[in-house]
């Protein structure tokens, strides 16, 4: 049996576990991250930005979340006169189950194929997009450097979960080489991680990382930041979704990549 270690959001974890031991994995699983609700203004900036038309993208489930939490009943009538965006079909899932309408999904589940598209689609106007107050600047720029108008909305704060037990056992994993693959969901949850590992072992452990387990990163942003942390992933899967990282990693133990 592969023996799977992640972090991953406190909300998602129990469920995040369940699909990882659904297919085949032993697991071992922490918090990463505690989410908390974005700030008022920022909710009245993104009510005050939208008008017929202006492209709305959405860059995770809890953005939705969030959203829904704000505005209640009203969110899916306020953003009906939007162009809705989800970064992929999980995301676009979530918003049609809050009474969303999605009209567009990249085809690159990820903020490069956002941009991507956006290139493509979009050549003046505004852009709102509503994600955490951490994530990359991938889109931003990306934006920005089509001479778009950036509404940026922080729907939700991201600050590292605090130490406890499954933390500890995760790391003990590591330590023994019980781990076959660590796989990162993204680039916070990757440093948070390797802040963690520093802490408890040391300056050994960025060998730790290289010697004791495989590496899987959830995709491009998140595979840059452990580049840049002195570990290059092992796999990269071709879809950036959690279920597609678990079987990414399940074909890799099969020989099939």
């Amino acid at each position: 049996m592969t023996v799977l270690g992640f972090t991953r959001p406190a909300s998602k974890l129990q469920d995040s576990i369940l699909e990882a031991e659904s297919l085949g994995f032993k697991v071992y699983a922490a918090p990463s991250l505690e989410v908390i609700h974005g700030d008022a203004s920022e909710f009245a900036r993104l009510k005050d930005s939208v008008y017929n038309g202006v492209p709305v993208i959405f860059g995770s489930t809890t953005a939705a979340d969030h959203c829904s939490r704000e505005y209640r009943d009203e969110f899916p009538v306020m953003i009906s006169v939007c162009e809705v965006i989800a970064i992929g079909p999980g995301t676009a899932e979530r918003l049609e189950s809050l009474g969303v309408r999605v009209d567009l999904i990249p085809d690159d589940y990820s903020s490069f194929g956002l941009v991507d598209m956006i290139k493509e689609r979009y050549h003046e106007g505004r852009i709102i997009v509503v994600r955490s107050d951490s994530g990359t600047d991938i889109i931003s720029k990306g934006i920005v450097s089509m001479g778009l108008e950036l509404v940026d909305i922080a729907a939700y704060k991201l600050v590292a979960a605090e130490v406890g037990e499954e933390m500890e056992s995760l790391l003990e994993a590591i330590d023994r080489k019980e781990l076959d693959w660590m796989a990162f969901t993204s680039p916070m949850s990757a440093s948070t991680f390797f802040d963690r590992m520093e802490e408890k072992f040391g300056e050994q452990y960025s060998q730790m990382m290289k010697d004791h387990v495989k590496v899987a990163a959830i995709g491009r942003p998140t595979a840059d930041m452990l580049a840049s942390l002195g570990r290059n992933p092992d796999l990269i899967p071709d879809k950036t979704t959690f279920h597609d990282l678990l079987l990414a990693i399940r074909d890799a133990e099969r020989g099939f990549v």
